[in-house]
Order: C-alpha cells, then sequence, then structure tokens
C-alpha cells in the first residue's frame, strides 16, 4: 500500500533527523561543559534529577490508580 510506504518513509527520515540532533549534541557536549562549568553541571544535574523523579511519581501514581479504578485528576 502506498500510504503505507509514505508513513514508514516519514518515520525513518524523522528517526534520522532526531539522531542527527542527537550526534549533534553529543558532539558538542565538551564546549558546552566548559562554557558552564563544573558548577552549572552540577545544577542541571539536580534539575535533571527532580524532573526524573516527578515524571516517576507521576507515572507511580497512575498506574495504582488505573489499578483502582480511581477517577483521573
Amino acid at each position: 500500500d502506498r500510504a503505507n510506504l509514505i508513513g514508514q518513509a516519514t518515520t525513518v527520515g524523522i528517526l534520522a533527523i532526531v539522531l542527527a540532533i542527537q550526534l549533534g549534541l553529543l558532539l558538542a557536549a565538551g564546549p558546552i561543559a566548559r562554557l558552564i562549568g563544573s558548577a552549572g553541571a552540577a545544577v542541571i544535574g539536580r534539575i535533571m534529577g527532580m524532573l526524573l523523579a516527578a515524571l516517576a511519581v507521576s507515572m507511580v501514581l497512575g498506574a495504582v490508580g488505573d489499578w483502582l479504578n480511581l477517577p483521573k485528576l
């Protein structure tokens, strides 16, 4: 089916773009780390840790709510 082929090509194209962006960020990691310094890296690490913890709590509470058939918030 032609529509399915176009959808697959679009998915592959988007994946290639995302991977190219990730490669660019990884290659720029050294200069960015030198720019923000160790204190800036520590701050970013703490912020990312808080975001990860908030996401984890949200997922656990959502799963428990689904398991107990509680109404959505």
